[in-house]
């Protein structure tokens, strides 16, 4: 069930051991850790599942009728594949790679609704940060109109890590910028792409940028200086269905070089 908890040492380490539980993050009650709590961190962090650290009181609301001993796990609506599982399910369909990659996109709403554009498009998965990103939360689940069952999601430790292993793997990367020079509809996307789209605040950070291949804009005629997350994936994403329907023909783009 989608933001269930369980509490207390014990089972929150048989489910990190296990790994049949999709778990979101895990809840430490501050101050010194007890040895079981302590493998309960170096399991989380094995996994890289995000680990707060709260007041007991934190933890006294997440788990009112159990006894929770200084931890409280929460776990997700879905579980999250591996980077490689990813890569390999999308090498196993045929078709060009089609990645979403987000970069600390926060809002449950945002992630839902791009999710489920991104399933529509007919994406190979989307990839999301271990941290300061919104976790597959029920808001996730339900914004994404039922996109979140279809469409698998990877969690990473280091999103330039990724970036590194997606471009070595043979996509492109291809960065959503509204500083870029080049327009959105400048890049061949019948190549294997990766999408990358930065958070609601300040958009794709430096170091992100400096992996992507291409950076592309999308128009802003308007005051408002930048488009939601959600409506430029849908932009974006639905070019590249356009291009790999035939509708234009590569030949007509300007030449992107890798250094």
């Amino acid at each position: 069930m989608a933001g269930e908890t369980i509490a207390g040492p014990r089972p929150v380490y048989e489910a990190l051991v296990s790994g049949d539980r999709a778990i979101e993050r895990i809840h430490l009650a501050r101050g010194s850790l007890s040895a079981v709590l302590r493998r309960v961190l170096e399991q989380a962090r094995t996994r890289e599942i995000p680990v707060r650290r709260d007041a007991r009181a934190v933890l006294d609301r997440l788990s009112p009728s159990a006894a929770h001993q200084g931890v409280v796990a929460i776990t997700a609506s879905k579980g999250y594949l591996s980077l490689e599982a990813l890569l390999a399910r999308a090498e196993r369909s045929g078709d060009p790679a089609l990645f979403v990659v987000l970069d600390e996109v926060q809002d449950p709403r945002n992630l839902g609704a791009v999710i489920r554009t991104a399933e529509t498009a007919g994406a190979s998965g989307v990839v999301v940060a271990a941290r300061r990103s919104a976790p597959l939360s029920a808001t996730v689940a339900k914004t994404s109109a039922g996109a979140l069952e279809h469409l698998p999601v990877a969690r990473v430790g280091n999103v330039v890590n990724a970036l590194k292993t997606l471009r070595n793997r043979g996509l492109w990367i291809v960065g959503l910028d509204p500083a870029a020079p080049e327009a959105w509809t400048g890049f061949d996307y019948t190549v294997p792409v990766a999408l990358v789209l930065g958070g609601e605040h300040r958009g794709i950070r430096p170091l992100i940028g400096a992996q992507c291949d291409a950076r592309v804009r999308l128009p802003v005629r308007g005051r408002v200086a930048s488009l939601n997350v959600s409506v430029a994936a849908g932009v974006a994403l639905y070019e590249v269905v356009r291009q790999r329907s035939g509708a234009r023909s590569p030949s007509e783009f300007r030449a992107f070089r890798r250094d």
